[in-house]
C-alpha cells in the first residue's frame, strides 16, 4: 500500500499535511474502495455554503473545511481530517475542530477521523473517546480493523462491526489458496441450517490470533449424524427434526464442539460482510459441552430450535 516509503520522513519538517494526504491517506481510501466518483466517493475540501454552526442562539464559525469528506448511498458518512505529523491528533483542540464539521447541518456525519500519517483516529459523534486508533506500523497488518471502521459498507451501518471476523478470509489473506485443507481442534458449533435437499452449513466460533472469529462451515447431509453423535439421542433427535421443518435451522449455541479436516472454499459476497466458507471433509470427533454460557445470543428468533433450552428443561 505504501511502496517504498520510508517512516522516518515522518520526522522531517519537509513532510508536512499535503504530503500525508497523498502518501498516506489517499492510498487508503483508494485501496478502501473510495473513489472522485459513484456510489461511493471522496469530496476534497469540500466547501460550506453557511461556515458556522449554532450553539443555543451563538453562531460559531468554522474558519477552515475537512480535507476529504466521504459519501456512500447517497449520504455523507465520514469526515477525515489530515495533519502534519508533528500534530497530536489525540489533542481536544484537533478533535473539537473535526467534530465541528461532522456535526454541521450541511454534513451531518456520524463518523469523523483524523490521520498525521504517523496515526490514524476514528471517532463516533456520541463517544468522546476514539473508536479506533491505530499506528502506521500496524495499517497492513491490521488492515481488517481499517475496513471495519472506515469502509463504506461498515460506515454505513456501522451495528455490523459487531460481527466477528471471518475466518476464512483471515486464512486467505495469509496467502492459502482455495482448497487447502484446514484442521480445526475444536470448533464449537453455533447456528445450523439447511441449505438444500444435500448441503448444511453452521456457523462455528474459534479464536485465531488472539481474536475471535466466526467460521463458516459446509458440510453433506450425511456428516450429520457423526456431528449429533455428541448428545443424548433424545437431544439429537430433536435437533435433526428441527432442520427437517420450517425455517430449517437450529441453534447449538457452542454446546457441540467438533474436530475436522475441511478445506478452503471460495470467497461469497453476503448480506453482512464477505466470506469464505470451509467445506468440511471429514469430523473426527463430537464433544458435549453443557458448561452455561456468560452471555447467551438474544437476537435468536423464537421459533428456532435451541439446543440449551432443550437440555436445561430435560435437567
Amino acid at each position: 500500500m505504501f511502496p517504498d516509503f520510508d517512516p522516518s520522513l515522518f520526522d522531517d519538517s519537509e513532510f508536512k499535511e499535503d504530503s500525508v494526504r497523498e502518501v498516506i491517506i489517499s492510498p487508503i481510501l483508494s485501496r478502501l474502495g473510495y473513489t472522485p466518483s459513484g456510489e461511493n466517493r471522496v469530496i476534497r475540501s469540500k466547501v460550506l455554503k453557511h461556515p458556522f454552526i449554532y450553539a443555543g442562539t451563538r453562531k460559531l464559525p468554522i474558519s477552515l473545511i475537512p480535507d476529504y469528506t466521504l459519501i456512500s448511498g447517497n449520504r455523507i458518512v465520514l469526515v477525515l481530517d489530515a495533519k502534519q505529523p508533528r500534530v497530536d491528533i489525540l489533542a481536544p483542540e484537533s478533535v473539537q475542530q473535526v467534530y465541528s464539521y461532522a456535526i454541521h447541518p450541511e454534513i451531518k456525519s456520524e463518523h469523523f477521523a483524523l490521520c498525521n500519517g504517523k496515526r490514524i483516529a476514528v471517532y463516533s459523534v456520541d463517544q468522546s473517546d476514539p473508536i479506533l486508533v491505530m499506528n502506521y506500523q500496524d495499517f497492513e497488518n491490521s488492515w481488517d480493523d481499517i475496513v471495519r471502521f472506515l469502509s463504506p459498507k461498515m460506515l454505513r451501518e456501522p451495528n455490523l462491526r459487531s460481527f466477528a471476523p471471518d475466518f476464512g478470509c483471515a486464512l486467505a489473506r495469509l496467502g492459502l489458496k482455495e482448497g487447502a485443507i484446514v484442521t480445526l481442534l475444536p470448533a464449537s458449533f453455533n447456528l445450523v441450517a439447511r441449505l438444500d435437499d444435500n448441503m448444511m452449513t453452521a456457523s462455528a466460533n474459534i479464536d485465531f490470533s488472539e481474536r475471535p472469529h466466526c467460521i463458516s462451515l459446509d458440510f453433506d447431509n450425511d456428516f450429520l449424524p457423526a456431528i449429533l453423535s455428541c448428545l443424548p439421542h433424545e437431544l439429537s433427535e430433536a435437533f435433526s427434526n428441527a432442520l427437517r421443518r420450517a425455517p430449517f435451522q437450529a441453534a447449538a449455541e457452542l454446546a457441540i464442539e467438533i474436530d475436522l479436516h475441511a478445506i478452503l472454499g471460495s470467497e461469497i459476497e453476503g448480506d453482512a460482510e464477505n466470506f469464505r466458507p470451509l467445506i468440511v471433509k471429514e469430523i473426527m470427533s463430537s464433544r458435549f459441552n453443557p458448561l452455561p454460557l456468560e452471555n447467551r445470543a438474544t437476537d435468536i428468533p423464537p421459533n428456532i430450535f435451541r439446543l440449551r433450552d432443550a437440555f436445561v428443561l430435560k435437567e
